[in-house]
């Protein structure tokens, strides 16, 4: 059935309380008010769409998206907003959408405090007035963004700490709004760390005494009351212990502008150099001396961490059998003789159960001729799998017979509703029987309202069964065998991958027909 979409957005940007049951539901309001007095809007079935607490500056909006979506599979025919800054703020993406993509898929837009209704155009290019209001949109969510900007940069050169969570050792003040006070009993582990540092231990070293001595890691000392149920032993990392060493913030110190965005509305940010930081000094107490860190420091201005490592098709796929965390690549280096794998935890943790490390020629190999005997048990049970795709199309089109059965049922209701209605305004009805034929009307259609949205559901994941079924089947057949791991290979196929100590491999497929993990052994 087509319908109206009513599409509801509030940001931080916006003037006005912010709460959802003022603003947005003021806005839901007028909207519904604007369709009842409207014949023609009134028949559609109203489908909302809200945004609470998001931009208008770009169009990266779960709720923006569904509508969208709903109007590229033809569903929706109308989009009415309070007023065009709803939909968005960006001048150029707005006209865009009101010349370009409504237009051609026959979409109605309605505007209401702007008066406007694309119905009044016939496609037509927007009016001068209407083009004009859109750009003011545009320019105000500028100017807000560069006022908050202003306000954010203000309240870090003041002192005040505005981001979000503070590191470990410290935390919010409950008396002064934006100020940072030492964590006791957080604090008391970071200067433990810096003092094992002072002993000349190694980043590796320090996690694993930590480990050994039972020291809360920093999760756990946030977030105390929190199940784990990954099964992975839960401990401290060279990296966390790295990070906090090289943290300028346990001198007291403060920075900000690290990084800038690229526009107005980007999520994507461009680092700044750290000569060109904003730091301000003195900013809070100090957990450790000046002295101390220079002799702990590990970070260089001029060395960068981030290097160009040759990426395997396995990496983030494959995990040890032994502790259940994922095993480093190393491919062939200076020092490295042969490619292979190796548990990124052992050297920490020192679990018995843990596979060390696996030569990568002899793992590509096994994934290969387990992945090929796969495909050739899920061959076979490609024309199994014909008789399961016909029982699903028959019953996705059963189900689509009822569903268009229902809604020409909740059509002819309505229509009967409304013909009711006229008979009682031109006094053709008493007043109770206009009640009581309107009320059994009324139940009827709530009725087919709850059967249509069943079935609906229903309609909908058989769908998705029956596209993924087709697709796993166009997999098998297209990858008939397979001599090469690749990247795509290992995606289209490959959920996780497991090695044990004993070489031993497991593997999670991607399938969804008779899911299961499949074993081989490695020699």
């Amino acid at each position: 059935m087509e319908s109206l979409a009513m599409y509801l957005r509030l940001s931080i940007e916006d003037d006005g309380d912010k709460d959802e049951s003022n603003s947005i539901s003021n806005q839901r309001k007028q909207i519904y008010k604007y369709i009842h007095h409207d014949s023609k809007l009134s028949k559609y079935e109203v489908v909302e769409f809200c945004d609470d607490g998001y931009s208008g500056t770009n169009m990266e909006r779960p709720g923006m998206q569904k509508m969208l979506k709903e109007v590229k599979a033809n569903k929706i025919r109308c989009i009415i907003v309070k007023d065009m800054s709803r939909f968005s703020r960006d001048y150029i993406e707005m006209g865009t959408y009101l010349n370009q993509i409504f237009p051609f898929m026959g979409i109605r837009f309605i505007s209401i405090n702007d008066r406007y209704d694309s119905r009044e155009h016939h496609g037509n290019t927007i009016e001068i007035d209407t083009a004009f209001q859109t750009l003011l949109y545009d320019l105000y969510s500028k100017d807000v963004s560069v006022k908050v900007k202003a306000s954010f940069e203000n309240k870090c050169a003041n002192g005040e700490y505005v981001f979000g969570q503070v590191p470990f050792g410290y935390e919010k003040s409950k008396e002064v709004k934006n100020a940072v006070v030492v964590n006791e009993s957080e604090a008391v582990i970071v200067r433990y760390i810096f003092s094992l540092a002072m002993q000349g231990k190694s980043s590796t070293q320090i996690a694993r005494q930590l480990h050994e001595e039972n020291v809360p890691t920093i999760m756990q000392m946030r977030k105390p009351d929190k199940e784990y149920t990954d099964g992975k032993v839960h401990s401290w990392s060279e990296n966390s212990v790295r990070r906090m060493l090289n943290n300028r913030f346990y001198l007291g110190e403060m920075a900000y502008g690290k990084s800038v965005r690229k526009s107005v509305g980007s999520k994507n940010g461009v680092s700044v150099p750290m000569e060109d930081w904003k730091v301000i000094k003195d900013h809070h107490e100090a957990l450790i001396s000046e002295e101390i860190f220079m002799q702990l420091s590990l970070f260089r201005p001029d060395y960068s961490t981030k290097r160009n490592r040759e990426k395997h098709p396995l990496t983030g796929k494959l995990y040890c059998g032994g502790c259940g965390y994922s095993l480093n690549y190393k491919p062939l280096t200076g020092k490295n003789r042969y490619r292979r794998f190796e548990c990124r935890k052992h050297a920490l943790l020192q679990i018995p159960e843990c596979c060390t490390y696996i030569s990568a020629d002899i793992l590509e190999e096994t994934v290969l001729f387990m992945l090929n005997k796969e495909l050739m048990l899920r061959g076979d049970a490609v024309k199994q799998s014909q008789s399961l795709t016909s029982f699903q199309k028959a019953g996705i089109a059963s189900l689509k017979k009822k569903l268009e059965k229902y809604q020409s049922e909740m059509k002819q209701a309505r229509e009967r509703k409304d013909s009711l209605y006229e008979r009682y305004a031109l006094s053709g009805l008493t007043k109770e029987a206009y009640q009581n034929d309107s009320n059994e009307i009324s139940e009827q259609i709530a009725l087919l309202s709850v059967k249509i949205e069943e079935i609906t559901g229903k309609l909908a994941v058989m769908e998705a069964e029956y596209q993924k079924t087709e697709e796993d089947m166009k997999q098998i057949i297209r990858y008939s065998h397979i001599d090469k791991l690749t990247q795509d290979v290992v995606d289209t196929f490959i959920k996780k991958v497991y090695a044990y100590k004993d070489k031993r491999v497991e593997i999670e497929w991607n399938f969804s027909v008779d899911q299961g993990i499949s074993q081989a052994k490695s020699t």
